[in-house]
């Protein structure tokens, strides 16, 4: 059990952990000459089974207090007998409260220096303070640096809570923010900090944030004993290659996975009732993810303010990358201010941010975001229609197998990165269908749809909706226009009277060209091109090559013929002709009108199919 200390400067911290652990955590020389705390301190006992962070009091270094604090841990507030609450001791509670730390204990200190009146004065004013927080019914411990039975009494809570402690399986990737980093001799680089995620374990590759490098975890001590693996809550030390020193700092991170780089991140912020004004749009703020820091602005997405003791959904426009993930704690401060504005968690992070920031689409989206669990988010998601599941996955920091089995879960349809529910797939198709039948009845002449005349349908999906309806034959596709089966285009009399010849003329594997075909019907070849150029249009015959036209369903045909020679590998010009049965001139031309259709690709002498269909 990692134990965080809180409290105002001077109230007794490290003489605190002195005298629980015998360990003086203060290890600068600058801490020493000035009697005060200025960076995190580190001690363990019971063979590392409790493990205390001293952190700074003072409010001129507030940013390494809340980089010693993380929701696993157990809270230690700090606050002397005889100051009673002061500003940094409310300060730190908020800071606990917003960093998502759940437990803890209070320890009033200096009772040595004061009277039992004092000491029950000094408590009533410690409970005032935690009402409402996670500590109003913490214990609170009166202790003495000077009496060694105070230290005993508060030493049995933290050695029962350790006990008693219990935490849950996490599926998720590791990701531990460091807040030291030296070199050992005859090691090399060593990074310390603590897990927020998964498990560290040895000889495993890992990633270097903010460069994205890879390493290799060559050696690990968590709570000051060497181990083969660590997780959650744990404050580690790992001894790490492919790295040097001078490029790792605090701030930095280590995960299982290439770390994301995210400038947007929506936040449902919680601002402090003490905040002394509201909350306005583009607010210049300090950002605190765990170690982490950047500077940025405040973005309200409505147009009012924020009350002090409000909450409020916000994004933050980060001036440098944060590798957050959803349900992360973040502590914002005010820059102009220098005071704790508020904090919360993590609903929505990308690198930038695409879409109009109060579109309505987009609240809806990030109010799906924000929900308890993966679960309830897909659930809200597919309410609203099509989920990204890519971009859902990267959101809850999910792995393969724990999105496939949302997904299936859910009921939803998959189509290649997306989700939908059957409902939403139906109506997709019933209003193509519909859309083709009011086209058919305004424009009879007309040889259907082509596939961007779809504007109803989305973009992603319009493809997909529209061959799956020409699987169930309630359209059909002929030379990319889609209509109603069996529909034929009204034509002008002359034309149709040419259409119902070449209809017969051309249902032939090997189309005759329209030279051919104007001798055989002894009429100029240009008039006999003008009408199958007007046939084209309308969909009933395809142009393939200079003075060459076929059927649609000649060439869907010849599409099988391909896929049978090629057997799932290449072919040549020879192989199809003599599957064919057509001459060696119009087999390239057919093969080469494939080509330009992205069906197959000519490699040398051989051709590749690239996808199942024309």
């Amino acid at each position: 059990m990692i134990v965080t200390l809180a409290g105002h400067v001077d109230h007794g911290k490290t003489s605190l952990v002195r005298a629980l652990t015998g360990v003086d955590t203060d290890r600068l020389e600058q801490e020493k000459a000035r009697g005060l705390t200025i960076d995190l301190g580190f001690a363990y006992i019971d063979e590392g089974n409790i493990g205390f962070v001293d952190v700074p009091g003072h409010h001129k270094f507030i940013h390494n207090m809340v980089a010693g604090v993380a929701r696993h841990q157990h809270a230690l507030l700090v606050i002397a007998a005889d100051d009673g609450p002061m500003p940094q001791s409310r300060e730190h509670l908020e800071i606990l409260n917003l960093a998502g730390v759940s437990s803890g204990v209070i320890a009033m200190t200096k009772c040595d220096r004061t009277d039992g009146a004092r000491q029950d004065a000094c408590e009533a004013e410690i409970r005032e303070l935690v009402q409402g927080s996670f500590l109003e019914n913490a214990p609170v411990v009166r202790t003495s640096v000077a009496d060694p039975d105070t230290i005993a009494a508060l030493l049995e809570h933290l050695r029962k809570h350790a006990t008693q402690q219990t935490r849950d399986e996490d599926a998720a990737p590791l990701r531990l923010a460091i807040d030291r980093a030296f070199n050992v001799k005859g090691a090399g680089l060593v990074v310390t900090g603590t897990i927020h995620s998964g498990t560290a374990r040895l000889d495993e590759p890992v990633y270097h944030f903010p460069s994205g490098n890879q390493l290799r975890i060559r050696g690990i001590r968590a709570q000051d004993q060497t181990v083969s693996e660590a997780g959650p809550g744990s404050r580690c030390a790992l001894n790490l290659t492919g790295m040097e020193l001078a490029d790792v700092e605090r701030g930095h991170w280590i995960g299982a996975e290439p770390p994301p780089m995210h400038r947007e991140i929506t936040l449902k912020l919680n601002v402090l009732a003490d905040f002394p004004r509201p909350v306005k749009h583009w607010t210049p703020v300090h950002i605190y993810h765990a170690t982490s820091h950047a500077t940025g602005r405040l973005a309200l997405l409505d147009d009012g303010r924020l009350a002090p003791g409000s909450q409020g959904t916000v994004d933050l426009i980060c001036d440098e990358p944060l590798p957050v993930r959803h349900g992360d704690q973040l502590v914002v401060r005010d820059q102009s201010l220098d005071v704790t504005l508020g904090g919360g968690a993590v609903i929505h992070a990308a690198e930038r941010q695409t879409a109009r920031r109060r579109q309505p689409e987009r609240l809806a989206t990030l109010d799906a975001y924000d929900r308890a669990t993966p679960a309830d988010s897909l659930t809200a998601l597919l309410k609203a229609g099509i989920v990204d599941v890519a971009a859902f996955a990267r959101v809850w920091h999910l792995d393969d197998a724990r999105l496939e089995a949302l997904t299936k879960a859910s009921g939803a349809l998959r189509h290649k990165h997306m989700a939908f529910t059957t409902d939403y797939w139906s109506d997709l198709g019933d209003a193509a269908v519909s859309r083709c039948e009011t086209h058919q009845a305004q424009e009879p002449a007309s040889p259907g749809l082509r596939e961007n005349a779809f504007k109803d349908l989305p973009p992603a999906l319009r493809q997909g909706v529209l061959n799956f309806l020409v699987q169930q034959q309630r359209l059909e596709n002929l030379a990319g226009h889609f209509r109603l089966p069996n529909h034929e285009a009204t034509l002008p009399e002359a034309l149709a009277a040419a259409w119902a010849r070449l209809k017969v003329d051309l249902d032939h594997k090997q189309a005759p060209s329209t030279g051919d075909l104007a001798k055989s019907w002894q009429v100029p070849q240009a008039d006999l091109e003008r009408d199958l150029k007007a046939l084209t249009k309308r969909g009933l015959v395809t142009h393939i090559a200079n003075h060459r036209y076929y059927l649609p369903s000649q060439l869907e045909q010849l599409v099988q013929d391909v896929k049978d020679v090629a057997g799932g590998g290449s072919f040549n010009v020879r192989q199809f002709r003599d599957a064919t049965g057509m001459g060696r001139n119009v087999a390239i031309e057919v093969l080469e009108y494939f080509d330009s259709r992205g069906f197959t690709r000519r490699q040398d002498n051989e051709r590749v199919l690239l996808r199942d269909h024309l």
